[in-house]
């Protein structure tokens, strides 16, 4: 009986080291915006820098949380995005923390209004708004991820889109579009499926131009990032280029 409760403890010890490794930062805060709207937000941030969470406006028609993922940048400031479940961008947040004080703002996409966070105060983590930076596991990758955000310019709506089809055990063919401005498209070449290592693959020489890109899998989304430098996005528009987040859209 000894044995078997030890060998229980060591299994729920060993779960909850591994969630504990998803992430590196937490945080978890409730206010308003601008004095008016209430607003509450919590998200993660793991080794990558990746971080999500959810936002929830308990006085909305329809309240119910709201995904928000993006990055930690160089400067220590968290810039996320509200992506809706069909991959539409329908908020954008720059915050600050320090001290466990919040400070920053919320910009609508289409206005292009910024809203102050204001009263933000610490809270305990809500529960179910966490656990998005769990490693996907390799054999549930989606097949279609995507995201749209609108342009003030275009005026509609733009973003990119992956279609991934399996090609073996931990190997994919990929199919990418990304449109925020100008278009990076291209897709795996026949024969050369992409590896999965863990959650992830690495894939280079795209195009003639040579341009390769990184593909991080979480269970909601997908990170792509380019690996090659400035010179191999040659084949694409300017300042374009797979980069961003994908939300998965279809199982």
């Amino acid at each position: 009986m000894k044995k078997i409760l030890l060998t229980t403890l060591l299994m729920v010890l060993s779960l909850i080291t591994a969630e504990a490794q998803n992430f590196k930062e937490r945080f978890a805060f409730e206010g308003t915006l601008d004095g008016k709207t209430s607003v509450r937000l919590a998200f993660e941030v793991n080794a990558a820098n990746i971080a999500a969470g959810h936002i929830y406006y308990p006085k909305a028609k329809h309240p119910a949380p709201i995904m928000i993922i993006g990055y930690k940048s160089s400067n220590g400031m968290y810039h996320l995005d509200e992506y809706q479940s069909d991959g539409e961008i329908t908020g954008s947040l720059a915050l600050t923390i320090s001290g466990g004080k919040l400070s920053g703002q919320w910009t609508h996409p289409r206005t292009e209004k910024d809203l102050t966070f204001t009263n933000m105060r610490s809270i305990s983590f809500p529960k179910g708004f966490g656990g998005l930076l769990t490693p996907e596991n390799p054999n549930k990758l989606g097949h279609y991820y995507n995201y749209k955000k609108y342009h003030t310019g275009m005026r509609e709506l733009m973003g990119g889109n992956v279609t991934l089809k399996a090609a073996g055990k931990n190997r994919v063919h990929f199919d990418i579009s990304n449109v925020p401005g100008n278009i990076a498209e291209g897709k795996s070449a026949p024969g050369r499926p992409a590896v999965l290592q863990g959650n992830t693959f690495t894939y280079t020489n795209v195009n003639e131009c040579g341009y390769g890109f990184k593909a991080i899998f979480f269970p909601r989304f997908v990170v792509l990032e380019t690996t090659t430098d400035y010179e191999s996005m040659g084949c694409f528009g300017a300042h374009t280029a797979f980069d961003g987040i994908y939300i998965k859209t279809k199982d």
